[in-house]
């Protein structure tokens, strides 16, 4: 089973890389991490340097232009479609400015991978102080 973490940035480059250090801690790396900018072709730099280059985990950019009617749900088709090519079973929607906790990619896989059908999962929102 292969995991995709996806995520969509315009310009919050310190939350980008939060996250990428959050998933680099986690207990289960994601095979493939999937980052589309929307006009923002400095986030595919700071990725492709990023804490996850060399861990292990595929880094796989996209570019949308902000432009375009609704970039927004064009940027996260965009991922979701970019994660299935490269082969995803699971696909993880993380928005920029959420770290994900030590087992995200872990509890996810094992639940979706635990489904006799296709199921939509949802997980908690915690706020840091």
């Amino acid at each position: 089973m292969s995991t995709a973490v996806v995520t969509i940035v315009a310009g919050r480059h310190r939350h980008l890389r939060n996250q990428q250090r959050g998933l680099l801690a986690g207990n289960r790396r994601p095979e493939h991490y999937v980052v589309v900018t929307m006009d923002d072709p400095e986030a595919l730099r700071l990725t492709a340097g990023g804490p996850l280059s060399g861990s292990g985990c595929t880094t796989h950019p996209g570019a949308i232009s902000a432009d375009r009617g609704l970039p927004l749900a064009a940027a996260r088709n965009l991922g979701a479609t970019t994660a299935l090519a490269a082969g995803a079973d699971t696909v993880i929607f993380l928005d920029v400015d959420c770290v994900p906790s030590p087992s995200l990619v872990q509890v996810y896989s094992t639940s979706v991978a635990a489904e006799s059908a296709p199921a939509l999962h949802c997980g908690v929102v915690r706020y840091l102080d």
